[in-house]
């Protein structure tokens, strides 16, 4: 009950920012105003929460749909995100369209990719 967690194997900081990040194809994209953009993307349920929901009759098996508002940084590297540039071409680019220190990008792209991927709206690649 009160085992610990298996610690998943960390990456070198040089190999992580050579990843590529990939959308997932299920995450529909929708512009609001002020040139932003909506992304909703369906919830992952784990099977014994959707079994448990399901028998209360909370849930109909339809997937759960959730909304992410992009703000105008978030919105610019997700545009980025083509399959094609890596995280460190990503925080290049924010460096210089936002004009910050390329280290305060970097922590800021990252940050934000990791958190998207936690939702699974995006995956890596090597």
């Amino acid at each position: 009950m009160f085992k610990k967690k298996a610690l998943l194997p960390t990456i070198p900081r040089s190999q992580a920012l050579n990843m590529i990040p990939v959308r997932n194809t299920e995450v529909e994209e929708t512009p609001i105003p002020d040139d932003l953009i909506r992304l909703s993307y369906p919830l992952a349920i784990k099977p014994w929460f959707g079994q448990l929901a399901e028998k209360v009759g909370m849930w109909d098996k339809r997937p759960m749909i959730k909304h992410l508002e992009l703000d105008e940084m978030g919105t610019f590297v997700w545009q980025l995100i083509d399959g094609e540039h890596s995280v460190r071409q990503i925080a290049e680019e924010f460096t210089r369209h936002y004009q910050v220190q390329p280290r305060e990008a970097e922590l800021s792209v990252t940050a934000f990719i990791k958190t998207i991927g936690q939702r699974g709206i995006i995956g890596l690649k090597d």
